[in-house]
């Protein structure tokens, strides 16, 4: 079986590869506001994921 392979992808002329590596100016969003953010993992998120555990255990068992 053979291990490398180079025929994945073609070789880069210099315009693409020029394109791959040019610089972006980074522009930071001031003005967005998230609605909804969690700020803690709760009591009831726990409670949640060891619920959804316990069935998703008893459903391989009967499969």
């Amino acid at each position: 079986m053979k291990t490398q392979n180079t025929t994945f992808f073609q070789t880069l002329g210099q315009n693409q590869l020029e394109n791959l590596v040019k610089e972006v100016k980074e522009t930071v969003a001031t003005d967005l506001t998230q609605i909804n953010r969690k700020t803690a993992f709760g009591t009831a998120d726990l409670w949640n994921l060891e619920r959804n555990r316990r069935n998703r255990v008893i459903r391989r068992h009967l499969a």
